[in-house]
């Protein structure tokens, strides 16, 4: 940026998991190692940066530092170890006046809630698949025809997600609805499976987001197409046979047909959802279709995580990604000595896409101010014509 910004690191502490699975806590400390990284990645362009961990109490920690002074980089995905509790937090960020990085409350309360996001993806003309919620005294009401996939309404990380998840008859349905009402105390979102490839896309932004390369989940090695699912092993226990065989490809390897119409219905969830500077929309594509999985504001920024990597392919280091989640922060709040945001579009070289041809791959970069180049020892390519710089 133009000048060092002083950075308040903000990130919750879990110790102990309330409901749920006890294996569930290493998604919720995954954050402690995202808070380390983040604050050498600020450090690196400059900022200055404080880490404020946050258990109980979030006005405490807080109070001592001038909102007027301290941006907030906001890691925080819980408090009091209740995820639900998530957009309060930015009340009381807002309430103090500090400015933050990432989606507003709104935003995060209607994320949350899958079954009010795929209201509003509905709305939006967006396609999402159908789906009903479901409580153990309720799902005799059942309209949708199986295979359906069953999860928790209200949670993230892939937490409560497992090979039972996806269900063929009543009993199944059943089992799987009263598992996460008695594991997870909510309701139990169910939808049609969509059997077909996955993507997660990567976007970054503001009023005119931008895609990342696309990223693919690679299911090849599963025969099974019911068992072609991220589970929570998948996701978290790198020992595990369903996470040695997900791997993801980025980019991935699409037509430019199916690549426009993924990125369009990415764009058009992620900005009818109300995402700010960076997030993450996850996409299954069954006969050229693309439907929406889930909306993910605030996503996970571990530097081996979808993010990272997209944005790494896109040419920027995991340090340009930190600081240009504060850039976009910093632009949307018109704070005065800011730089711009480094946003750009360039094209990758083409590459094999295997028995289907050769693809050009477009994708949005981002690159570094010219006066930081000689440090970064890379070259700029040519901004493409009609693109501002």
């Amino acid at each position: 940026m133009g000048i060092g910004v002083k950075i308040l690191v903000v990130f919750n502490v879990v110790e102990q998991v309330e409901q749920g699975e006890a294996h569930d806590l290493f998604a919720e400390q995954e954050i402690v190692f995202v808070e380390r990284d983040i604050e050498q990645a600020l450090q690196h362009h400059g900022h200055t940066t404080v880490a404020v961990p946050i258990r109980d109490d979030l006005w405490g920690p807080l109070r001592q530092y001038d909102p007027n002074e301290w941006l907030i980089f906001n890691l925080c995905e819980s408090i009091r170890n209740k995820t639900y509790l998530e957009p309060y937090i930015i009340s009381v960020f807002e309430h103090l006046g500090f400015r933050y990085t990432g989606s507003n409350r709104q935003t995060l309360s209607n994320c949350l809630n899958k079954a009010r996001a795929k209201e509003m993806l509905q709305a939006h003309g967006i396609p999402t698949a159908a789906f009903q919620l479901f409580t153990p005294w309720t799902v005799q009401n059942r309209h949708l025809a199986f295979p359906l996939f069953v999860k928790p309404v209200s949670e993230d990380a892939s937490i409560g997600i497992s090979k039972d998840s996806v269900v063929h008859d009543d009993r199944a349905l059943r089992r799987q609805v009263r598992y996460i009402w008695e594991r997870y105390h909510q309701p139990a979102l169910t939808e049609e499976f969509i059997e077909g490839r996955e993507f997660n896309v990567t976007v970054l932004g503001n009023d005119s987001p931008r895609i990342m390369p696309l990223s693919e989940i690679n299911f090849r090695h599963i025969a099974n197409p019911f068992a072609r699912i991220v589970s929570f092993r998948a996701k978290w226990v790198p020992t595990s046979e369903e996470y040695l065989k997900t791997p993801p490809t980025c980019p991935a390897r699409v037509s430019e047909s199916l690549k426009a119409r993924i990125e369009d219905i990415a764009r058009r969830a992620y900005l009818a959802m109300g995402l700010r500077d960076y997030g993450r929309v996850d996409i299954r594509v069954r006969n050229n279709i693309p439907y929406v999985l889930e909306v993910n504001p605030n996503a996970d920024l571990s530097p081996d995580a979808g993010i990272a990597r997209a944005s790494g392919i896109a040419g920027m280091t995991y340090a340009d990604l930190a600081d240009e989640v504060v850039r976009l922060a910093a632009r949307r709040y018109r704070m005065k000595g800011f730089a711009r945001p480094r946003l750009i579009t360039y094209e990758l070289k083409a590459r094999s896409a295997g028995s289907d041809g050769v693809y050009s791959i477009p994708v949005s970069a981002l690159l570094p101010l010219p006066s930081r180049a000689d440090k970064i020892k890379r070259l700029r390519p040519a901004p493409v014509a009609g693109i501002a710089v």
